[in-house]
């Protein structure tokens, strides 16, 4: 990219535009671009803070049904230990998703930052979409309302490299961007499984009990959405 274009889109759209994007930009004026990424580092930190408040909940309620687990085997009631020990494996199904999209987020959030620092937006924006769109895929029935905030998030990320380059919207769906998109999910699952063990003591082994899932993070970014 030119220097010229590259001034041009940093401070905001060109003078020279087609006549339909003039009627789009009238109809929805796109901002500056280091505008909008500003923006959407904002407001993945306002969910990336919704998800930690979430989680510190889960934890404490998590921590109350631990010990009921464990105050009813020494009462010899295995029926009722069976019972909370079942509501802890579902507690920490979804500590499990949150721990991995939060962690998630905070490596599209250093992939913003950067883009901020260095300025290219094809290599440090496109994985972050990618990864974006397929994790928030896991908090659709669970958070409705985080889920359509990072959705909105994308899109916008997505105009911006619309805007930035004309090649961008091939390489949001290439193989080398899919793959880096994967390996963000997969090194968010491999954090959050290690704070999970962290924050969460080992459950005593009961007969009837669920068994631990897979993180969602080991799945691919396609089955996140």
């Amino acid at each position: 990219m030119s220097l010229e274009r590259w001034s041009k889109n940093w401070g905001g759209p060109s003078k020279r535009q087609t006549i339909g994007e003039k009627f789009r930009n009238f109809i929805n004026p796109p901002g500056p671009i280091r505008h909008q990424v500003v923006n959407a580092i904002y407001r993945l930190t306002a969910q990336i803070n919704k998800l930690e408040y979430s989680l510190s909940k889960l934890q404490a309620y998590d921590k109350q049904l631990f010990e009921k687990t464990v105050n009813a085997l020494i009462e010899g009631d295995k029926a009722k230990a069976r019972m909370y020990a079942n509501e802890v494996a579902e507690i920490r199904k979804m500590a499990k998703i949150i721990l991995t999209v939060r962690h998630a987020l905070e490596k599209v959030k250093i992939r913003l930052d950067t883009y901020l620092i260095v300025g290219d937006v094809q290599a440090n924006l496109a994985p972050a979409v990618v990864a974006l769109k397929g994790v928030a895929g896991y908090l659709k029935g669970m958070m409705p309302d985080v889920f359509t905030e990072l959705m909105e998030i994308d899109e916008a990320l997505q105009a911006t490299m619309m805007q930035t380059a004309v090649a961008a919207p091939a390489m949001v769906g290439g193989e080398v961007v899919t793959e880096e998109a994967q390996k963000i999910l997969k090194d968010a699952a491999i954090v959050a499984e290690q704070r999970l063990k962290q924050n969460f003591p080992e459950l005593p082994v009961l007969e009837g009990a669920p068994a631990q899932s897979s993180l969602p993070g080991q799945a691919s970014v396609e089955e996140g959405k």
